[in-house]
């Protein structure tokens, strides 16, 4: 099994989600944004190879996975031994230049 790596950028925008959601939906709400999330790192974990490829940065293959019941998606990239969890967009952003810049800058 992979080791699961998450980067200061995923635990960031993690973070805003969930307390965004407590503020704006209320407790049970950020609580089931948190399991779904939760289930979503798991399916990740174990077959991160049937998440399908969004983007190429960098030499890097990013992959994405949905979050169940919300309107956001995991970006992660995997090697043999590691998954890094990248970053949580909400599907109405711009993806495809944000995570691009995101991820330089945490270089």
């Amino acid at each position: 099994m992979h080791q699961i790596k998450r980067s200061a950028l995923f635990k960031r925008h993690a973070l805003h989600y969930v307390l965004d959601y407590r503020e704006r939906a209320g407790r049970d709400i950020a609580e089931h944004f948190i399991d779904g999330l939760e289930r979503s790192i798991a399916f990740i974990c174990k077959h991160p190879a049937a998440c399908r490829v969004y983007i190429r940065v960098g030499g890097h293959e990013f992959r994405r996975w949905q979050i169940k019941d919300f309107p956001h998606s995991i970006y992660f990239r995997f090697d043999d031994q590691v998954i890094i969890l990248e970053a949580i967009y909400a599907h109405r952003m711009d993806t495809e230049s944000r995570l691009p810049s995101d991820v330089d800058q945490q270089d």
